[in-house]
């Protein structure tokens, strides 16, 4: 009885799903021995939840065409509509069908609406402007979709600042990924919320810059089991789960290039520690957030234009991570001074950022607040065929259609639907460290009044506001 009236006071915030287990309600640091207390958990133990826009007080389902730009969606071929994220069996579920979406849109070339399409139907599913918190540590427990030898689902786990809403580009532009609060004059026109600014409007502080951070705790590249690509440094090979950080200001000169080692001649991040079965991911250092094209929903000048860097590790997969469940972990501890980013898988650390990483390149460790994303995106920049083969064009991604068999890896059409199947997820924090806060809007880093005055930016397919409310 006394441990049922401690597990309901616990959980009166009211983030903390009543389903959770009373051995889950607090969980010691495997970096500082601390312990931590639950502040958010999500079992999904009732079936035939609905998370369209107002359908649930934790988490919106994005309804829209995945047009964005950015390393989490360039090449992107799939529709994210609602209808695919549901529980069922006490677990979340996210499912990727070959079903084509027709809709009408804008093309600017052509000045008139056309219609569109994307060949795949998937979820992506986040606690935008609803949940957020700053520091500590989120745990998931899943089963990976699709099979672990066929390349083309791209998964993902993570967590983006509050400030940009995943998929809109017009909410990050000059947002993502800045993580750098000074003043420098230099970059003053390349990140909107520039720390030289002594009036920031809308309730932001000023001589504070801010930005969009993006913490991937996992993205998920399969592929045929134990391939080592064709690079003689791999030693991770196929499948494998990157974990990042993506930050700017980036490194602009002498910077490693994609598929090369870094060697002492180039300049790049030092100090990270890598655990079992993980290298540094010479696939991946940042993009090159440059000018935008016309078809851009946004603008940036050649003068606006910078580097955001991927400060990024792999650890090689098996098939049991695609079959069975697997736990995944982050560690975050935010702000320049004893700042800290650690990945785990099953409790065992594969990756770790420290701030005195970033300390040569002014950035530092994530303090914005930030809010959760589970997805699975399909994109020809992801583990598709490359270079396309020979005698194939690769312009045709129609798993119905003969003709477009070449573009993919064999048996992918055949692996569709798939689920990414999830557990529960939980988050905990130190209540004595002032550093950790659970909210989109803290008084340290406030967003609520510039998404309010910059709604535009945030609209979702209702055109009207960013969010409904919710129905209770």
């Amino acid at each position: 009885l006394l441990v049922l009236i401690a597990r309901l006071i616990w959980v009166e915030c009211g983030w903390i799903d009543p389903d959770t287990p009373a051995d889950a309600l607090t969980m010691t640091s495997l970096q500082t021995s601390q312990t931590f207390k639950l502040i958010m958990s999500d079992e999904f133990e009732k079936a035939g939840r609905k998370f369209g826009d107002g359908q649930d007080p934790t988490w919106t389902a994005e309804m829209h065409s995945d047009d964005a730009m950015t390393s989490s969606g360039y090449g992107s071929m799939q529709y994210y509509n609602d209808t695919m994220v549901t529980t069922n069996d006490g677990y979340l579920n996210i499912s990727t069908t070959s079903d084509r979406t027709l809709w009408k849109g804008y093309n600017p070339y052509k000045k008139k609406y056309v219609q569109l399409f994307k060949d795949f139907r998937s979820g992506m599913m986040t606690s935008w402007n609803k949940f957020c918190f700053t520091g500590g540590i989120i745990e998931m427990r899943g089963i990976l979709p699709g099979k672990a030898d066929i390349g083309g689902l791209w998964p993902a786990f993570w967590l983006l600042g509050n400030l940009g809403r995943a998929t809109y580009e017009i909410s990050t532009n000059l947002i993502w990924p800045w993580s750098y609060e000074k003043c420098n004059r230099e970059f003053q026109v390349k990140q909107e919320i520039s720390g030289c600014n002594e009036v920031n409007h809308f309730g932001l502080n000023p001589f504070q810059g801010r930005g969009s951070t993006e913490i991937d705790i996992l993205e998920i590249m399969p592929g045929i089991t134990g391939e080592t690509t064709t690079y003689d440094f791999d030693t991770v090979g196929l499948p494998y789960l990157s974990g990042s950080l993506q930050v700017a200001p980036g490194i602009t000169e002498n910077r490693p290039i994609a598929k090369e080692l870094v060697d002492p001649s180039m300049t790049w991040y030092q100090g990270m520690s890598y655990g079992p079965n993980t290298t540094q991911n010479f696939h991946f250092y940042g993009l090159s957030v440059g000018e935008t094209l016309p078809l851009e929903p946004v603008y940036r000048s050649a003068k606006q234009a910078y580097n955001a860097d991927g400060i990024s590790s792999i650890t090689s997969l098996n098939s049991s991570y695609f079959e069975e469940f697997h736990t995944y972990k982050l560690e975050w501890q935010p702000g320049s001074v004893g700042g800290y980013l650690a990945w785990y898988i099953d409790d065992v650390m594969v990756f770790k950022i420290p701030q005195e990483s970033l300390d040569p390149f002014g950035s530092q460790i994530p303090a914005e607040p930030s809010y959760i994303i589970f997805n699975t995106a399909v994109a020809s920049s992801w583990g598709f065929p490359m270079p396309c083969p020979s005698g194939c064009t690769c312009e045709c991604y129609d798993c119905s259609d003969p003709k477009c068999a070449c573009s993919f890896y064999d048996g992918f059409c055949d692996s569709l639907p798939a689920h990414f199947v999830v557990d529960y997820v939980r988050v905990y924090q130190n209540p004595d460290d002032g550093n950790h806060t659970q909210s989109c809007n803290p008084e340290s880093h406030p967003t609520s009044r510039f998404i309010e005055g910059m709604k535009y930016r945030y609209l979702g397919y209702t055109g009207t506001k960013p969010l409904k409310s919710v129905k209770k």
